[in-house]
């Protein structure tokens, strides 16, 4: 599927890595380059493009190389190999690659704080889900490459493996913003398993590798100038308060580009985000702290993740994908639960299709063209937020979350 749609993201993906490996890094980052957008995500997606710009290269030379030594080599082949398509589809291989790896990460997950009979059915959701492939394989979004880190560290708290998790969730903050949303919770997590020593070593290593990654593109002042940008980067792209995103803003106001500064009983909306999203938050992160059971920080990440794309500003569709993820874990909980993984990734395939309308589908179009049934979707997406939100609340401190059996 990979060869079949480019967004206008996989442009400005496949621009950003052809200008790397002409040009280099030193002063990309914020810089506005032919064809693409301005360059604000984190370096390791940078150095991720570039590394696919050289593998796209190496096919291309290594077909060259068959097409002079042998004459009956389809000529054809190699004029197909230079449309920038297949430029699009190679940068997509990581993110699709990533993806069968959070869908092993999610087996080990269920199988050792979910029930195990449910760790494949979990596996096999996420996998099959259209949501997943049509971010990865369709759209060319590299989500799941910054989750797989995010995944990746739970699994090595899980083990007790504290200083290694602390270095993969640093290299996921620098792939992509996204991260940082399931930040407090695997912080609490941490403070489970850490000793002082373990967060000395792990800030001097998350201050290194910002180092590292940041000194090719800024030589001087490196680590300052890292810090201010990746804040700058926050901003993003627009200003308003729902950027097609199914959540709570769009039933209020629908998707009428409304600026996330207007006032709502006089006080701007993105402080009316902020301040739902916090109250939430706090709820959770109170609970979380009385729990002991090792699976109730899966479920505190699905409902911290799920409440930012709810009530957030500045929310785009794709941002439901780290909710996905950890529910497609908590689908391993129960049986039950399992059934609603299945209605939120059906309601995320929906929302990553508004707008954007790739395949045609005239019926699907008509019905997602009317407002009334998207703010109908959405009210279903907050009363299973509101559903798993008093499940949490309610559990008793050594619970397992093993209802429904």
């Amino acid at each position: 599927m990979a060869f079949l749609s480019s967004h206008s993201d996989t442009v400005s993906y496949y621009y950003w890595g052809k200008y790397l490996w002409e040009n280099g890094f030193l002063g990309f980052l914020g810089k506005g380059v032919p064809n693409a957008m301005d360059a604000y995500y984190p370096p390791l997606a940078y150095y991720l493009l570039f590394l696919m710009r050289g593998f796209y290269l190496l096919i291309y030379k290594v077909f060259w190389q068959i097409n002079l030594m042998i004459p009956a080599f389809p000529s054809n082949f190699i004029f197909w190999l230079e449309a920038k398509e297949v430029g699009f589809a190679i940068n997509k291989l990581p993110g699709i690659f990533s993806d069968f790896g959070i869908a092993f990460l999610i087996y080990l997950i269920v199988k050792k704080v979910g029930r195990e009979k449910l760790a494949i059915p979990a596996t096999l959701a996420y996998l099959v889900t259209p949501a997943v492939w049509y971010n990865s394989s369709l759209w060319g979004q590299n989500d799941s490459f910054c989750y797989f880190f995010v995944l990746l560290s739970f699994w090595l708290l899980l083990k007790n493996k504290v200083l290694l998790s602390l270095v993969i969730f640093s290299l996921a903050i620098f792939t992509k913003q996204t991260a940082i949303i399931v930040l407090p919770v695997f912080l609490i997590f941490l403070l489970r398993k850490a000793k002082l020593g373990d967060f000395i070593l792990g800030v001097l290593s998350f201050l290194i590798l910002a180092f590292i990654l940041y000194f090719p593109f800024q030589p001087l002042n490196t680590l300052p100038w890292a810090f201010s940008f990746y804040l700058k980067s926050f901003q993003g792209e627009l200003n308003y308060m729902v950027a097609n995103a199914f959540n709570f803003w769009a039933l209020l106001f629908g998707f009428d580009n409304r600026p996330d500064a207007s006032l709502l009983a006089g006080v701007p909306l993105f402080v009316w985000g902020r301040l739902l999203f916090l109250v939430f938050a706090g709820l959770i992160f109170f609970k979380l702290l009385k729990l002991k059971k090792e699976n109730c920080f899966f479920l505190a990440a699905f409902l911290l993740t799920f409440a930012a794309f709810l009530f957030l500003p500045r929310m785009h569709e794709r941002y439901f994908y780290p909710a996905l993820v950890f529910g497609a874990i908590v689908g391993g909980f129960n049986k039950k639960w399992y059934g609603f993984f299945w209605v939120i990734s059906i309601i995320h395939f929906l929302n990553l299709y508004h707008f954007w309308w790739i395949p045609k589908i005239s019926p699907l179009i008509a019905m997602l063209s009317n407002l009334l049934v998207v703010k109908s979707i959405i009210m279903v997406s907050l009363v299973i937020f509101i559903y798993f939100l008093f499940q949490f609340l309610r559990s008793r401190k050594n619970e397992s979350f093993y209802y429904h059996r």
